[in-house]
C-alpha cells in the first residue's frame, strides 16, 4: 500500500472519528436543551391551568411536557456517561452513518431563525387566550433555536477538536496510528 493511500485513509478515519466525537457532544447538549424547553413549556402550561378555573386539558399538556422533559434529562444523563467511551472501539465494527445536521453556521442559523419565528408565531396566537402559556411556548422555542447552532458548531469544529485530543492524549494517538477497522478499505474504495 502506498504512503499516499495510507495518509488518505488516516485522514478519512480521522474525519469519521472526529464526527463521532462531535455527535456525542452535540447529542448531549441537544438533550439538555430539549429537557429545558419541555420543562419551560410544561411549567407555562401548568401555571396557565391554575387560573380562575382549572383547565384539565392544559394540566394534561403540562404533565406530558414535563414528563418529556424528564425523559430528555435522563437521556442526557445517559449520553453524559457515554461521551468518554473509547472512540476507536465505537467505530471498530462498522462505519458510522454521517450525521444529517447543519455543518455551517449559516445552516445552524437558519434552524435557529425557524424556531424563533415559530415561537413568536405560537406566542402571538396563544397570547389572547393563554398569555402565560404563550410566554412558555415562546421561551421553549427560543431554547430549541439553539439546536441548529449547537450541531453546526460541533460538526464544523470536529476536525480541530479531534486533532487537539490526539495532541493531548499520547495513548490514543499511538492507538490511532495503528488502528485500521475492517470497513476502512471498502469505504475508501467507494469514495474513489
Amino acid at each position: 500500500m502506498s504512503a499516499r493511500s495510507t495518509r488518505s485513509e488516516r485522514e478519512f478515519l480521522a474525519r469519521v472519528l472526529a464526527e463521532v466525537i462531535a455527535i456525542r457532544r452535540a447529542r448531549l447538549l441537544s438533550l439538555l436543551v430539549l429537557a429545558a424547553a419541555m420543562l419551560v413549556a410544561g411549567l407555562g402550561a401548568a401555571m396557565q391551568a391554575q387560573g380562575e378555573r382549572t383547565d384539565a386539558v392544559l394540566l394534561f399538556s403540562a404533565f406530558s411536557l414535563i414528563m418529556i422533559g424528564i425523559v430528555c434529562a435522563l437521556a442526557a444523563l445517559l449520553a453524559w456517561t457515554r461521551i468518554n467511551r473509547d472512540v476507536l472501539d465505537a467505530v471498530a465494527a462498522r462505519q458510522p452513518a454521517w450525521a444529517r445536521a447543519p455543518r455551517s453556521q449559516t445552516g445552524g442559523m437558519a434552524i435557529a431563525v425557524g424556531f424563533a419565528v415559530l415561537g413568536l408565531l405560537f406566542g402571538w396566537v396563544l397570547w389572547a387566550t393563554t398569555p402565560v402559556l404563550a410566554v412558555g411556548v415562546a421561551l421553549a422555542c427560543a431554547l430549541l433555536a439553539c439546536l441548529g447552532p449547537i450541531w453546526a458548531n460541533e460538526l464544523s469544529a470536529a476536525d480541530d477538536r479531534f486533532a487537539a485530543i490526539l495532541d493531548s492524549d499520547e495513548e490514543l494517538a499511538a492507538r490511532f496510528a495503528d488502528f485500521t477497522p475492517i470497513w476502512l478499505h471498502e469505504a475508501m474504495n467507494r469514495q474513489d
